[in-house]
């Protein structure tokens, strides 16, 4: 909770005039209370202060609920949403440029190896330990055993991903080199 203050020294602190302040109040900014006959209007600075900037996020980066009557959106709220698509669509193109960025389809390759040679590893416990586990007596023997195998699985299971993970990354680097050879980029669109 911040400071109560009177409407006119919330006025002075944000350096605008009563009405303006009434205005946001209409508007839907918070209020700590009064405001009736005769008493003083009283407002949580900090309330207000969070509110003012919501209020000025939402018109700055555009708002769902932003449409006029009709269920259009404004030509303002348009231009938000112009402006907003082009910050996402350049940061977009950054995030790629910095490699942050890796095609769905090429996710969905690492996994698929990823699963297949996880279960292939998986599959051939069986084989692997079955007569050396038929000769254990000992459970302290048998469970390290075990644990040796899993050990084995994780390591060739992490050292496929990584060889899919370069081959992705040789795949990349090729087309980041054909893109570049062919000068159809946007400087050469630009003419």
């Amino acid at each position: 909770m911040g400071e109560i203050v009177s409407k006119k020294m919330f006025a002075k602190m944000v350096g605008k005039s009563d009405r303006w302040i009434g205005k946001w109040i209409d508007e839907g900014m918070p209020v700590a209370g009064g405001g009736g006959k005769g008493r003083v209007l009283e407002i949580d600075t900090e309330d207000a202060i969070d509110w003012l900037i919501r209020r000025e996020v939402r018109r700055q980066f555009g708002d769902e609920d932003d449409e006029d009557e009709d269920g259009v959106g404004s030509a303002s709220s348009e231009d938000r949403m112009l402006k907003k698509a082009r910050r996402e669509k350049l940061q977009i193109e950054i995030d790629t440029a910095r490699r942050r960025l890796v095609p769905v389809d090429a996710v969905e390759a690492i996994m698929m190896r990823f699963a297949s040679i996880f279960a292939t590893q998986i599959d051939a416990i069986a084989s692997r330990v079955a007569s050396d586990m038929a000769t254990i007596d000992d459970p302290a023997e048998a469970r390290h055993r075990l644990l040796i195998e899993t050990r084995r699985v994780r390591a060739a299971t992490a050292d496929g991903i990584v060889a899919a993970a370069r081959q992705l990354g040789e795949e990349v680097d090729s087309l980041d080199l054909a893109d570049g050879e062919d000068g159809d980029g946007a400087a050469a669109e630009d003419g």
